[in-house]
């Protein structure tokens, strides 16, 4: 067996998760289940403490799943009694943090945002796996640092805290462009648009080239769209652009894209983060305003309330022919399109740019549990490559690459729920290391911050004149919000470095 550790000690605050999955592309293998020894319910030891625990989880099949087929052969296994709460994403947050606040044990097993784990792990609400690996586990530490080879670099940072990791990953949202395969091959097509702009229809792959498609694509009724005419308006693209959190998701892959963010870390030479630095005028940010208001007229009309869900069914629906940004764990809602449009093909690609937003949702032992050690041995257990393989097979993005890299995933019969997964394959690694080098991903206040990215983003797409007055006042905010809750100051960014 080929074993080499993806886990490089970079220093006392810093734990680098290594790209495992660069090393196997390089020497052109496939990291499949195999290649791994695999965790299973059957070496969950003897438990000691037989208190039933309690797992907020979010409402959808993947709970469903959980509750149906793992937690009853857990129980089985180990006697210990598991409860559900399931809830909805949106009120995820505020039902957790005020049980943690209360300190009553309420619940054994969180479910986190992305950009929540920084925060969580510095006001102490969730336990390091390593510390929990040590007390319970019978190979210690090692036992987890082999269980999470699997696991995307990229995800196992964002989710690290003080060179430790606090979370298991289960759902990736890793960004796509998701296209209408059979427009941007339809040869008539094809024709027109190279008359028109000059080079030939692909994928964009940065900003131009999609304003160009967008304006392309945006078309009326009766007009010709493949050489059939329309029996209502279609758009040359959908944009979450509603006064809901993703309108900061769009811009922050845009502004990273332009080699910008909203704050930067800065290491010292021990690569321990040592403060912030917040543009006073960001640039990129404003041109990221330009880009996407450019982009708004050619997209689906949309109210204050569209996001991800409304995107997803433009698309499935037969009304756009991209979704630029598109969250790659809703391939399977966008690819609907191929059973309700005739002739419809779902193709993906990378986001414009080349620089998608990133992050997971994950499971997590609080600190107030009454049974940790029944909590950690269920998180490794719901990690699993069988239960990875199974929320795959309902249709979700898993996180584990021995998973999406699995050779079924890959047959033409698995398109409906495995069709972005090479490139979410290829997104994730592109961020292995990167998700360092961007505040967004390090900080320990994004709980507090992100709230103000997204309404500034929103504000900024509807209001030109007053954009760079709308992101003076963000940075201003970030850098209160950052020196008010973050670990680390924030201070001004010297534009002349």
């Amino acid at each position: 067996m080929l074993f080499i550790s993806m886990l490089t000690l970079v220093s006392e605050e810093s734990f680098l998760f290594r790209p495992l999955s660069l090393l196997f592309i390089g020497l052109g293998l496939t990291l499949t289940k195999p290649a791994l020894a695999e965790f299973s319910l059957a070496q969950i030891p003897p438990l000691s403490n037989k208190t039933p625990i309690t797992l907020v989880a979010e409402k959808g099949f993947w709970t469903d799943y959980l509750t149906r087929e793992m937690l009853p052969k857990f129980t089985e296994k180990t006697g210990v009694k598991v409860n559900v709460v399931s809830t909805e994403l949106e009120s995820m947050f505020e039902l957790q943090t005020q049980a943690l606040l209360q300190g009553e044990g309420k619940y054994d097993l969180l479910t986190m945002e992305a950009g929540w784990a920084k925060e969580w792990a510095a006001n102490g609400y969730t336990v390091p796996l390593p510390e929990l690996a040590k007390l319970y586990d019978p190979d210690g530490e090692k036992a987890m640092e082999r269980y999470l080879e699997p696991y995307y670099p990229s995800l196992l940072n964002i989710l690290s805290y003080h060179g430790e990791l606090h979370a298991i990953p289960y759902n990736n949202y890793v960004m796509g462009s998701h296209y209408r395969a059979d427009l941007f091959e339809n040869k008539t097509e094809q024709t027109h648009f190279e008359q028109r702009f000059g080079y030939p229809l692909k994928p964009a792959t940065n900003f131009d080239e999609l304003q160009d498609q967008a304006v392309f694509f945006t078309r009326k009724t009766g007009e010709l769209l493949a050489d059939k005419p329309l029996s209502h308006n279609f758009y040359g693209l959908a944009l979450m652009s509603g006064n809901k959190p993703h309108i900061n998701d769009e811009f922050s892959s845009i502004i990273w894209s332009l080699g910008g963010a909203w704050m930067w870390p800065i290491y010292n030479q021990q690569k321990q983060l040592t403060h912030f630095e917040v543009p006073a005028v960001n640039q990129e940010a404003l041109k990221a305003a330009i880009i996407y208001r450019k982009l708004m007229p050619y997209a689906i009309p949309a109210d204050d309330k569209f996001a991800f869900n409304e995107a997803a069914n433009a698309m499935a629906s037969g009304q756009v022919a991209i979704w630029p940004f598109a969250y790659n764990n809703l391939w399977s809602a966008s690819f609907k399109v191929e059973a309700n449009v005739p002739g419809a093909r779902l193709g993906v690609a990378q986001v414009p740019g080349g620089t998608p937003y990133n992050g997971a949702y994950a499971f997590a032992v609080s600190y107030d549990s009454k049974n940790p050690q029944a909590a950690y041995w269920l998180l490794k257990y719901m990690g699993t490559y069988e239960a990875q393989y199974a929320y795959a097979l309902g249709g979700g993005n898993p996180c584990r690459m021995d998973v999406v890299t699995a050779p079924e995933f890959k047959q033409a019969s698995k398109r409906a729920i495995a069709g972005a997964f090479e490139a979410s394959h290829i997104a994730n690694l592109f961020w292995s290391t990167k998700v360092l080098d961007v505040g967004h991903f390090t900080t320990t206040a994004m709980g507090q911050i992100y709230p103000e990215l997204s309404h500034a983003c929103y504000a900024a797409s509807r209001h030109e004149a007053d954009s760079a007055d709308i992101f003076i006042e963000l940075s201003a905010k970030i850098k209160h919000l950052q020196n008010t809750y973050g670990e680390v100051p924030a201070i001004d960014k010297n534009n002349s470095q």
